[in-house]
C-alpha cells in the first residue's frame, strides 16, 4: 500500500479510502473505472490517496508539477464540483437507505423461515404419537408455501443467516419443500392441488425418520452396512405411520414412498424406474438429492451448491428426469444462494439471494473490512457494483479473516418471498 497525490489518480488504480461514510462510494476500498469517479475524488477536497500496488492494472499518473501561487480566488468550477459532490452524498444516502429496507426485509424473510421451520418440527414430533395432526400441519404449511408460487410475481430466493440454522432434520425438509416448489413452478406446474401435494410431499418425505434410532441418524461418520440398510427403510416405514391417515392423497403417498427411486432403476426401497412415476415424485426427489448433496450429514463431505449442481448433470444425468434437472439448474442459476464467488473487481462475497427473473445478478454480501460485518450491506450485482463474476471459490480456500466475515452456512437453508417483498 502506498500514498500518491491526488492528481496522479488514473483508471485502474486500485484505491482505498480512510472512511465509508465521508465519501459518495459505496465502497471504501475499489478499483477505478472511469473519469467520473476520478472527478468525483478530487472534488472532496483530497490532496492525497492511498493505493493498492498488487491490485492496480495500472502505475499512478507522475507527480503533477507544483501548484501555482494561491491567489485566494476561487477555481473555476469549484462550485459546481462542490455541488456535484453534494448531490453524490445524497444519491449514497437514498442508497444506504434502500439498502437498509432490503436488509429489514431479509429479516422478516427470516422471522418466517423461523416460524416455518418449528411448524415443520411440530410435524417430526407428532408423527409417531397422532399421524393425523401431522398430516393436517404438514397441508397448512404446504398451502401457504405453494401460495408463494401460485401468484404470478416471481419468488426470490433467501439464504437463510447462519445464526438460524442447525443440523437439525427439519431443516432439510423445510429446504427440500422450497427446492421442489421451485421446480414445479419451473416446469410450469400451475395446478393449486399439485402444488399443495408436492409441498406436503416435501414436508413429510423422511417423516420415516421418526421411527429410526439417533444414533443412525446423528451418527458422524460413515455408516455401516447394515446401518445403510436400515436407514433405507424409512420410506418404508414413513408409509407404515401414515397408513392409518385416509385423508392424504395418493400423490403424497407416493412421494414418501418412492421419493429415493431414480429414473434407472438404481435407487430404493423397491428399485423401479422413476419415469413411471409421478412427476411430482420426480421433482421431490431432485430436491432431496440437492440438499443431501449440500448438506451431508458429515459436514466435510458437504458440496457447494454450484459443485452440487455440477455433479448431478455430469455425474448423475440418468438418475434423474434430464428436462427436470436441467430445469432445477436453470431455476437456481449459475450461483445459488450459499455461494461464494470472487468478483472481476477482486471483491469476495456470499450470494444471499437470487431474483429468479435475474439471475445472472445475485444479490451478494461483500467482504470490506472497513464496514462492520453486522452492518455489511446485501448489495445488487448490477445495480450497486456494476460488476460480475469472475470465479466460484470454496470456502476453505478463503484467509480466515475473509470466513470469519462472511460466515459460510454450516447448513445451507433456503426461503422464499415474493420479489420486492423480502
Amino acid at each position: 500500500m502506498a500514498r500518491i497525490k491526488i492528481e496522479q489518480v488514473c483508471i485502474g488504480l486500485h484505491i482505498k479510502l480512510d472512511s465509508w461514510m465521508g465519501h459518495p462510494f459505496l465502497f471504501s476500498n475499489f478499483k477505478i473505472k472511469n473519469e467520473k469517479q476520478i472527478a468525483t475524488l478530487k472534488s472532496m477536497g483530497l490532496t492525497d490517496i492511498e493505493y493498492l500496488p498488487e491490485k492496480s492494472d495500472t502505475r499512478p499518473a507522475p507527480p503533477p508539477p507544483p501548484p501555482p501561487e494561491n491567489t485566494g480566488a476561487e477555481e473555476p468550477g469549484a462550485g459546481a464540483a462542490a455541488d456535484a459532490l453534494d448531490a453524490l452524498m445524497c444519491e449514497k444516502k437514498a442508497r444506504i437507505e434502500t439498502l437498509s429496507h432490503e436488509r429489514d426485509q431479509i429479516r422478516a424473510a427470516e422471522r418466517k423461515f423461523i416460524k416455518t421451520a418449528n411448524s415443520v418440527k411440530n410435524v417430526v414430533r407428532l408423527a409417531n404419537s397422532n399421524p393425523a395432526h401431522a398430516v393436517q400441519l404438514a397441508g397448512e404449511i404446504a398451502g401457504e408455501l405453494a401460495e408463494i408460487f401460485l401468484v404470478e410475481q416471481n419468488p426470490y430466493i433467501h439464504l437463510m443467516g447462519d445464526n438460524i440454522a442447525d443440523e437439525s432434520a427439519y431443516f432439510h425438509s423445510l429446504n427440500v419443500t422450497i427446492l421442489a416448489l421451485i421446480l414445479a413452478r419451473a416446469l410450469s406446474v400451475d395446478s393449486e392441488e399439485v402444488m399443495r401435494d408436492i409441498a406436503q410431499g416435501a414436508v413429510l418425505h423422511d417423516i420415516g425418520k421418526a421411527m429410526m434410532p439417533s444414533q443412525v441418524l446423528l451418527k458422524d461418520e460413515e455408516l455401516t452396512g447394515a446401518e445403510t440398510k436400515l436407514l433405507q427403510m424409512h420410506p418404508g416405514y414413513g408409509i407404515k405411520l401414515m397408513q392409518p391417515v385416509a385423508t392424504l392423497p395418493n400423490r403424497v403417498r407416493e412421494i414418501i414412498l418412492f421419493h429415493h427411486e431414480m429414473i434407472d432403476g438404481s435407487g430404493y426401497p423397491k428399485g423401479i424406474k422413476a419415469d413411471t412415476l409421478d412427476q411430482a415424485v420426480r421433482i421431490v426427489a431432485i430436491a432431496n438429492a440437492y440438499d443431501n448433496l449440500c448438506n451431508q450429514r458429515i459436514a466435510k463431505l458437504s458440496r457447494t451448491p454450484s459443485e452440487a449442481l455440477s455433479h448431478m448433470y455430469k455425474n448423475e444425468l440418468a438418475k434423474y428426469d434430464k428436462a427436470a434437472l436441467s430445469a432445477f439448474i436453470k431455476s437456481l442459476g449459475i450461483y445459488p444462494p450459499g455461494s461464494i464467488v470472487k468478483l472481476k473487481s477482486g471483491k469476495v462475497g456470499i450470494v444471499m439471494s437470487v431474483d429468479s427473473a435475474d439471475l445472472l445478478h445475485p444479490n451478494l454480501m461483500i467482504y470490506d473490512p472497513a464496514i462492520a460485518k453486522d452492518d455489511a450491506a446485501v448489495v445488487n450485482l448490477r445495480r450497486d457494483l456494476d460488476d460480475a463474476v469472475e470465479r466460484t471459490l470454496r470456502p476453505a480456500a478463503l484467509p480466515q479473516p475473509i470466513i470469519d466475515y462472511l460466515s459460510p452456512r454450516k447448513r445451507i437453508c433456503y426461503f422464499v418471498d415474493q420479489a420486492g417483498n423480502g
